[in-house]
């Protein structure tokens, strides 16, 4: 390693391994790694709110994403990036612009994973809601009103997405924020049809007074119709997707094994 290598690359990352190291071992001494996860999480979660607020994460879902591990799957691929190119032997000056494309590729990374992470919590806002309006007609039944019998609802979902978005509304009205703003806030943050026909159904029961026990039964029934007949479409797609390694891999393979027999004898014939 040259002069110039160690002092821009070997100083800088010796340095950033100690300061590491020394900050672990001090949070594992004081028994705050919990601590240092949570710090970890809420600093990602303001990132990803400033994002959203930039416009540059546009996709659905990603608000209801609270997971780090698409930005700790990103932030790794680029350290390895980085590593790789810096310990490759190449100059220093490549080592150090090949930084950026390793922060290029981490940064599609934690976008790609982020994107999924967004669908598969719209996924199971999508999966919960029926359950939750089943319990809000079973409350409502009882006698409760809907603010008490939403605020029953949420510790008895399973957790995920929908558990976090009621619970939010419940502690928006808590705090007095108004009932049509804590909605409207509620509705951007999900963009699922079927959670907004949960929320207009909320708000229409509170505001005109009407009995709400046996609307939510009602759309409970027509969301788990809808779960049923999204299934049978996933199935039916998935004989087609198939038909690719069927055709690709299985095909070959199965006529490989029963023709391999017929083309040894004539083989064996023809060749003499």
């Amino acid at each position: 390693m040259r002069f110039l290598d160690f002092v821009l690359v070997g100083l800088p990352a010796f340095a950033g391994g100690t300061l590491l190291s020394a900050s672990l071992m001090r949070a594992l001494r004081q028994r705050s790694f919990s601590g240092f996860s949570v710090a970890y999480r809420n600093w990602h979660a303001r990132i990803l709110d400033w994002l959203q607020q930039m416009n540059i994460l546009r996709f659905p879902g990603a608000c209801l994403v609270d997971t780090p591990r698409p930005w700790i799957f990103g932030e790794s691929l680029f350290l390895l990036a980085a590593l790789a190119s810096c310990t490759s032997g190449v100059g220093t000056a490549t080592s150090l612009l090949a930084i950026f494309p390793a922060a290029a590729l981490g940064a599609a990374a934690a976008i790609l994973s982020l994107r999924a992470e967004g669908k598969r919590q719209l996924l199971s806002v999508q999966r919960d809601l029926p359950t939750a309006c089943f319990l809000l007609s079973l409350l409502l039944e009882s006698g409760m009103g809907p603010p008490a019998a939403l605020q029953e609802v949420v510790p008895a979902l399973p957790d995920g997405a929908l558990a976090r978005e009621l619970a939010d509304l419940v502690r928006a009205r808590s705090l007095g924020i108004p009932r049509r703003e804590s909605l409207e806030r509620c509705r951007r943050r999900v963009p699922s049809e079927e959670y907004h026909l949960f929320l207009n159904h909320l708000q229409q029961g509170e505001r005109l007074g009407i009995g709400l026990s046996r609307s939510f039964r009602e759309l409970s029934s027509n969301l788990l119709e809808a779960q049923a007949h999204r299934a049978e479409t996933v199935a039916q797609e998935a004989a087609v997707k198939m038909l690719v390694p069927l055709i690709l891999f299985i095909f070959p393979a199965v006529f490989l094994i029963i023709l391999s027999p017929v083309l040894l004898n004539l083989r064996k014939i023809f060749g003499g």
